[in-house]
């Protein structure tokens, strides 16, 4: 039987905070590179892919405030509407909260169904295999948003409950 749970998720939603805890709205949008996005893109990025996983489990959000900004890998563009802290960290509770309600409501066959989308690391074509991927995804940002925090601020992300 498969098994999967909230607690990465719970997990990430501390580190999350933890990245914004103390980053001005100017230290936020720095880059490391040309190349490389900002804490404030990577922020609203995966609270964009929180929304979208609890869409895929089939609870959309009423509304994602950042829609059209990230799908089919677009890249970022210096007129994007990248809310502020303040409001990515609202959107982030919210979506934290509406995923939080995908997984207590979702039904124990539907980690066997074929998921909608796939990607090419996926080990077979079942939601629990594409939440495998996007569970890793999001832990991949967080992880790239805990070094911003480090490089703008000069403290470390805590690894502790916000």
């Amino acid at each position: 039987m498969i098994n999967i749970n909230f607690n990465i998720f719970s997990i990430n939603s501390s580190l999350f905070l933890n990245c914004l805890e103390g980053v001005t709205e100017e230290q936020a949008t720095q880059h490391l590179s040309p190349n490389t996005n900002s804490l404030k893109w990577l922020a609203a990025h995966v609270t964009w892919a929180r929304y979208q996983i609890s869409a895929l489990m089939g609870n959309p959000p009423a509304n994602n405030p950042f829609d059209g900004l990230f799908e089919n890998f677009r890249p970022y563009e210096e007129s994007d509407d990248l809310k502020s802290l303040v409001e990515i960290k609202q959107e982030w509770d919210k979506a934290t909260s509406l995923l939080a309600t995908s997984f207590s409501t979702i039904n124990s066959d539907f980690w066997e169904m074929d998921s909608v989308i796939s990607f090419p690391l996926q080990q077979d074509k079942s939601n629990a295999s594409l939440m495998a991927i996007l569970v890793q995804h999001e832990c991949l940002h967080i992880g790239q948003m805990a070094t911003l925090k480090k490089y703008t601020t000069g403290i470390p992300m805590k690894l502790t409950k916000p």
